[in-house]
């Protein structure tokens, strides 16, 4: 009986355990995910709107890029030396694929209706490496090489944006359903190719840009108002518990620049 009992004991707090550790892990994912205002947007007409513009840079040794390991289909994949783009580095300290948006917006202008929304496989691999999709806008996946490919989206059934579909080497233009919510980012695999890997954020309002090259980033027509800043990156984090707040003046420009670290 008392063998039993120590069973049970031993097998509640094991159980408890694991939730702790489930709960700690969706404390996580979440902390990992863009910081969407809980107000329905609504689109407006943004007279002598204002225009934040500015820098991220990488702070501290930049790693050795990794060269990623070619292991199918190498005479379609390995004719170029392809490298890990999880943290990007360029001249001056500038760190490519970072989002910095607007946390709090619930008003102002609307999306580009005329922007293409694409994400390309070419010498196998996936470009750009992050995106932003507009909410209700579908994703045309391209297929530009002579393989076939496997497009794994890691999102939400309820959202529409769970997504897993093999596009064959004939099949250059895949069209894919819409999300109906704001998500993201939610990361995009090829489960043929392996290393191959992408990010995408299913964004509700138009003041999101990811940097360049020069890790730059300019978000524009701005209504004027008081507005938290965030920011997120793959390797780096993002700054959801400590926003920068900054004041956009009616037809000014301001100016945020950030430094980020390797998150730990």
């Amino acid at each position: 009986m008392k063998t039993k009992m120590l069973i049970c004991f031993a097998l509640l707090i094991a159980c408890g355990f694991g939730l702790f550790v489930f709960a700690d892990d969706h404390e996580e994912e979440e902390m990992n995910k863009l910081v969407f205002s809980k107000e329905t947007y609504k689109t407006m007409k943004v007279n002598n709107g204002g225009k934040i513009s500015g820098v991220v840079k990488f702070e501290g040794e930049v790693p050795e890029k990794k060269k990623l390991a070619i292991n199918k289909d190498p005479a379609v994949c390995g004719v170029v030396d392809k490298f890990d783009e999880s943290l990007v580095v360029g001249e001056n300290m500038a760190l490519k694929n970072t989002i910095v948006y607007l946390m709090d917006i619930t008003q102002g202008k609307d999306f580009d209706k005329d922007a293409k929304v694409e994400l390309d496989q070419k010498e196998c691999r996936f470009n750009p490496h992050v995106q932003i999709i507009p909410v209700g806008t579908a994703l045309t996946v391209l297929n530009n090489d002579k393989a076939t490919h496997n497009v794994h989206i890691f999102g939400t059934k309820k959202n529409g944006t769970s997504i897993n579909k093999q596009q064959t080497r004939n099949r250059k233009r895949m069209k894919l359903a819409a999300a109906k919510g704001a998500e993201g980012p939610v990361e995009v695999k090829c489960d043929i190719h392996g290393w191959m890997k992408a990010w995408v954020a299913y964004v509700p309002h138009p003041y999101f840009a990811v940097t360049n090259e020069k890790g730059e980033f300019t978000l524009e027509d701005v209504p004027p108002g008081e507005y938290k800043l965030g920011y997120w990156h793959e390797t780096c984090g993002n700054n959801n518990k400590e926003p920068v707040v900054v004041t956009v003046a009616a037809g000014g420009e301001l100016k945020q620049d950030f430094t980020l670290k390797i998150k730990k």
